[in-house]
This record gives C-alpha cells, sequence and structure tokens, in this order.
C-alpha cells in the first residue's frame, strides 16, 4: 500500500519537488476557484432568498387567509378564532384592503389602505415597529388616524399632526348631484419606513372601522392576515388552516401570494448552480488531459512497475489516487476560502450593495450546510471519474514492449 502512495505523491510533485507540478497545478487551481465560486455565490443566493422573505414577511404577512372566491369574508372574528386554535400560530388579525386616493392641497397619491387592528397587526408584521415620526397608537387610529409610507409622506408633503383626505375613486354614494366617492379626513399620526421600498410609496394603515367603511361593509373584511412560530415551515401552517377550515377558504403562504419574486429567485439559484458546476466538468476535462499526459510521460516506469510485479489493480490504484489526491486537496482549500469569506461577511460585513431608498444594505449571506457537504462530495466524485479513462490507458501499456524499447 505504501509504495503505491509514494509513486502517487511522486506524480503530483513532478521533476521540480514542489506540491504540485505545473501542470497539476493548474488543475488543482481550476477546481479550487469552482469550488470556491460555487459555495460563495449559492451562499449569497441563499441569503438573497431569506432576506427577500423576511422583509415581505415583516412588510407584509407571512400567511393571507380569503375565501375561495374573494368575497368578503364574513364572521371574520369566529374565522380569526378558528385559526388561533393551530398551536403553531401565533396571531391572526382581520384585515380590510382598498386602493383608495389621498389628497392634500393640489398633491394627489395612490395608496392602498390596509385597514386593521393596531395592537393585533403590531404583533403580525415588523412594519408597524418601523415608525419614523409619531407614537401611533390603536386609540389613535379609531380617532381617524392614518399612518403613511415614508414615500407617500413626502410626495404629499404631509407630516405627523396634519390632515389628508382619503377617499375612493369611484362614485358610490347617492346624493342630489348624482354618485359622490366616500371620503373622509384623517390626520397623519405616524409615518414609517419599510424594508422595501415600494411599500413605502404604496401603503398606508387605518383603523379597520374605516377599512370596513370604504369597503362599504361593517360586519366582513377582505382577508386574514397570520403569523407563526416559524416562518421556515409556512406552507405547512397554511396547509394546517386550510385542513381546519375546509374548502370554502384558501391560506396562501409568502411564497405563493409572491410567486412571481420567489419563482425568480429559485430559477436564478438554480441556473447559477448549473453554471458554476460546469466550472467543475471543464476543470475534470483538463484533468483527464493533464493525466492522459502524465500516463505518456510515465510508460516507462509503468512498464518497469508491471514488470517488478505490479498488478493492472495495482496501476489502476495509482493514477485514482492521484486524481482523488488533487481533487480533495483542492476542494479542502476552496471550501475553506469560501468559509473563511462567508463568515467574515456574515459577521463583519464589508461588501454592500446599492437599493434605493433604503441606508447602507450589506450583501445577505447565508450558508448552507448541504451545499458544503454536497459540493466536496461532488468534486472527489468528479475527480474519481476523470481518472478512470487514463488509468485503463496505463493498465494496457505492455511492459514487455517497453523494456524491449529500452534494451
Amino acid at each position: 500500500m505504501t509504495f503505491k502512495y509514494n509513486i502517487a505523491f511522486r506524480y503530483l510533485k513532478g521533476r521540480h519537488k514542489l506540491f504540485f507540478s505545473f501542470s497539476n497545478f493548474l488543475s488543482f487551481l481550476g477546481i479550487v476557484i469552482g469550488v470556491f465560486s460555487l459555495l460563495v455565490v449559492s451562499s449569497v443566493m441563499n441569503g438573497f432568498d431569506k432576506d427577500m422573505r423576511d422583509r415581505v414577511i415583516g412588510s407584509k404577512a407571512e400567511i393571507r387567509v380569503h375565501t375561495k372566491d374573494y368575497s368578503k369574508l364574513k364572521n371574520y372574528n369566529s374565522v380569526a378564532e378558528k385559526i388561533g386554535e393551530i398551536p403553531e400560530v401565533r396571531v391572526a388579525s382581520p384585515i380590510c384592503e382598498n386602493e383608495l386616493i389621498l389628497q392634500k392641497g393640489n398633491k394627489i397619491v395612490a395608496t392602498i389602505a390596509n385597514g386593521v387592528v393596531f395592537d393585533e397587526y403590531r404583533k403580525l408584521a415588523k412594519v408597524l415597529d418601523n415608525i419614523v415620526v409619531g407614537e401611533p397608537s390603536q386609540q389613535t387610529l379609531d380617532e381617524d388616524g392614518i399612518i403613511l409610507g415614508l414615500g407617500t409622506s413626502l410626495e404629499l408633503q404631509a407630516t405627523v399632526g396634519e390632515y389628508v383626505t382619503l377617499s375612493s375613486p369611484l362614485g358610490t354614494v347617492p346624493t342630489p348631484f348624482g354618485l359622490l366617492p366616500l371620503s373622509k379626513k384623517l390626520k397623519v399620526v405616524g409615518i414609517l419606513s419599510s424594508e422595501l421600498p415600494e411599500f413605502n410609496s404604496l401603503y398606508s394603515f387605518i383603523s379597520l372601522g374605516n377599512g370596513q367603511f370604504f369597503s362599504e361593509t361593517k360586519d366582513a373584511v377582505h382577508r386574514i392576515d397570520v403569523s407563526s412560530y416559524n416562518p421556515d415551515r409556512s406552507a405547512k401552517v397554511a396547509d394546517l388552516i386550510s385542513a381546519k377550515l375546509g374548502d370554502e377558504f384558501v391560506a396562501e403562504d409568502w411564497s405563493e401570494f409572491e410567486s412571481n419574486l420567489f419563482n425568480a429567485i429559485k430559477l436564478e439559484k438554480t441556473v447559477m448552480f448549473f453554471v458554476l458546476t460546469l466550472m467543475l466538468v471543464i476543470a475534470s476535462f483538463n484533468m483527464i488531459g493533464n493525466f492522459t499526459k502524465l500516463v505518456t510521460e510515465k510508460r516507462s516506469e509503468i512498464g518497469i512497475l508491471k514488470a517488478l510485479g505490479a498488478s493492472h489493480k495495482d496501476i489502476r490504484y495509482i493514477f485514482i489516487l492521484v486524481g482523488t489526491i488533487l481533487g480533495s486537496i483542492a476542494a479542502f482549500i476552496g471550501l475553506s476560502l469560501a468559509l473563511i469569506l462567508l463568515l467574515i461577511q456574515q459577521y463583519h460585513p464589508f461588501i454592500s450593495i446599492p437599493v434605493a431608498g433604503l441606508p447602507l444594505v450589506w450583501l445577505p449571506v447565508e450558508i448552507s450546510v448541504s451545499n458544503f457537504v454536497f459540493v466536496p462530495i461532488l468534486v472527489i466524485v468528479i475527480s474519481y471519474i476523470t481518472t478512470l479513462y487514463p488509468a485503463n490507458k496505463a493498465v494496457k501499456i505492455d511492459a514487455i514492449k517497453i523494456i524491449r524499447n529500452q534494451d
């Protein structure tokens, strides 16, 4: 066994007694770069996925429950109580969502006004914790208050304490002058800054009663938003809610009502992983060429080894050792470099990304243990496969011809 390892390491080092010969070093470097790139990019993509999930859940909702035909949901309090009976549900709160118009003076802005129960919704979504001006409460919202996004506030030039007019774009109130839109004067009681820039310019929050006023119903809401104790199990919790409420209701988790966004991220992750895996495949072709050249250069030595009694299995094993040792060391180095960079970025971030409308945002990373196990194993398997052709070529060398030629 010892002589096989000695010969394998000799073939790796080459004539100059370096750690690797120049051709082996090129193969080694290709694998290191491939492993490093694959692990770093996959971790960054996982980080983006988690970051976007946290932003969506924090600004919108984790699970949304509505009727199957999207009609208004009556007896919403009893439905919310049923949902709350599920052990994994943290809070369930009714929502009235209306597309309305905000006006102050000659400035007009479209908004999606969410009618909420302030104390419940604050437990459900982090967005109401991001109040930058004012101190809104359940009482101030019930007293015809409104919370604006920072972008909407700037467009209207409205701050806390000032009044804005919230109205429906459709005329539904009959008067002697015809149908007029629903309208209400509200006091700005808070301004929030969400982690989703577009959220700041589109969404506003009013009391549930005012939300029902603009929906023209007093005993129904549009949906119930739900938060669980573990966002990673949102899909399973949504299934539990659907089973609990029956076929009349639909429960969608964040990956469903924001499916376009998360499907795009998923597709991008898959494509990037595939493209970077091709780097390893290309490096493996380089290894095949390198080892085939090695067999040609070492024909005499291989012939002598056979003449001294080395079996076909021994010769094949030597070249398999050369490939797997090279691949294993390269995989370990690439993995170590990637892990060091990712841990530094995770705990002491130094790479930032520009996001319009937000202050400095650091590049998110999410280290996946499965990736750090799968990729090195994949590299070792590829390294093993690349040695099979050169090893079989070495086995076919005729020792007698080699010796005769030397004579």
